[in-house]
């Protein structure tokens, strides 16, 4: 009873912009309408990494690349135990419209290895319910709104991932007229499932495989028993380096 309770509190002083998610917060439990049914956040979400993502507007030219972009990459969150969850303010039978010509621009990008169609849901939010609980509107970030065709209220490019403790550990923020890199997201999960299975921090540029950095907490003496090597690179007694751990 107590926890439910704190949870409504949460997400009534979220949504009326009396505080904001932050990083390491728990995501409070919604209720959405999508394209694959209605669902709660909370089912949805069980047992898996989420990424979150709006988008401004359904039948616009860099929302449908984006949103092909994700369907193309689906079997590589797959691979990371990544559930997708998309949204925006548009209507439930305008997302089920517009994501054929989603899938049709998907097909574009490589013609010649096919890959699935839209299977992630959209959410519907009309009432801007959950874009208020994710901060997705800023009237003021719209410059180029006329230019989109967009005369309403509409989502900013906002990028939330999502632990399987349905904690927040990324957040991410682009205009409306900056498409986002997904392979770039999918970097990023790869460094924080990484650094969560064996305790590393990940330099500028890291790719999978790349060498790691170890954590200052770590003494010299540690590292051996901490990841199975001896061998570590020391750039500065607080810059140390070791092949990535297995």
């Amino acid at each position: 009873m107590i926890k439910k309770l704190l949870s409504f509190i949460i997400l009534f002083l979220i949504t009326f912009n009396i505080g904001a998610l932050q990083l390491g917060d728990t995501v409070p439990n919604f209720k959405a309408v999508t394209t694959e049914g209605d669902i709660t956040f909370n089912d949805y979400a069980k047992g898996s990494w989420v990424l979150l993502f709006s988008h401004p507007g359904d039948f616009t030219p860099v929302c449908t690349t984006e949103l092909a972009r994700v369907a193309y990459l689906q079997p590589d969150f797959q691979a990371r135990n990544v559930k997708l969850l998309g949204l925006s303010v548009d209507s439930l039978e305008d997302h089920k419209e517009w994501v054929p010509h989603v899938n049709a621009f998907k097909d574009i990008i490589d013609p010649i290895e096919k890959r699935p169609n839209v299977a992630y849901p959209i959410i519907a939010d009309k009432d801007l319910n959950i874009a208020k609980i994710f901060n997705m509107i800023h009237p003021n970030a719209n410059p180029n709104e006329s230019a989109f065709g967009l005369k309403k209220k509409a989502t900013i490019r906002s990028v939330y991932i999502i632990d399987d403790k349905q904690k927040i550990q990324t957040i991410l923020t682009y205009p409306m007229h900056v498409g986002r890199n997904f392979d770039e997201i999918l970097r990023t999960i790869d460094a924080l499932q990484l650094a969560e299975k064996v305790s590393i921090a990940t330099p500028a540029n890291w790719h999978n495989g790349d060498m790691v950095v170890v954590p200052n907490y770590i003494t010299n003496d540690m590292i051996e028993e901490k990841y199975g090597t001896k061998d570590f690179v020391e750039y500065q007694t607080y810059l140390r380096m070791i092949k990535q751990p297995k």
